[in-house]
């Protein structure tokens, strides 16, 4: 049992880091003492009654958690966190591309089994049109790279602003460029593509 009761405060105390980093150096420590203090006055009680609390808890911690996230997202503390760390957003900027690059090369480059299983999860059974699901895959991996773009050049702004030079961060600099030149590759594509039919040239497709 105490090896047991030793694993749940370790899980909790796991727990409680997923709390925003203010929230939790002001209040952790004091949660998690209150919850070793309760613990240890139910150990007489029977085994099923203390897993009921200690669940109890890990939900109702689960549930402060999400709240108190959703709060500092809705106050922009975890956004405004990312963009003035220079390497942080540098990998998120890099990390949204990465879905749709790893799409748009199983596609380009015909990569089997995952361009066939890939194929047969988006489209209709004509392997032609978009499936529901295609369409919302292929919309949230598009949104994604405007988003990286913005987070890569947050940094670079502030810092032309600052007086500090466009070299200032020349990782968050190459990543950005490289997404504008994806994104403005994508669009004029897609122009090309379809211009024949905004231009009502019959049968395009």
């Amino acid at each position: 049992m105490a090896y047991d009761q030793e694993t749940v405060r370790t899980l909790y105390k796991k727990l409680l880091s997923l709390y925003p980093r203010a929230f939790s150096e002001r209040l952790g420590e004091s949660m998690e003492q209150t919850f070793n203090d309760l613990c240890n006055e139910r150990k007489q009680q029977t085994e099923r009654g203390l897993f009921g609390f200690v669940l109890w808890m890990f939900i109702e911690t689960s549930a402060g958690i999400v709240k108190e996230n959703l709060t500092e997202i809705k106050r922009g503390e975890i956004i405004e966190n990312i963009i003035s760390n220079n390497k942080s957003s540098a990998i998120i900027g890099f990390l949204l591309a990465v879905p749709l690059t790893i799409l748009l090369s199983i596609e380009i480059f015909d990569i089997e089994p995952l361009s066939g299983f890939f194929k047969t999860l988006t489209t209709e059974p004509d392997s032609q049109r978009l499936s529901a699901f295609g369409r919302i895959i292929t919309i949230g991996a598009l949104l994604l790279l405007p988003l990286g773009f913005i987070v890569s050049l947050a940094p670079v702004v502030r810092n032309v602003r600052a007086g500090n030079g466009l070299t200032a961060n020349p990782i968050n600099l190459l990543i950005a460029a490289a997404l504008f030149i994806f994104i403005a590759t994508l669009v004029i594509s897609f122009i090309i593509d379809q211009y024949p039919c905004w231009i009502g040239v019959p049968n395009c497709d």
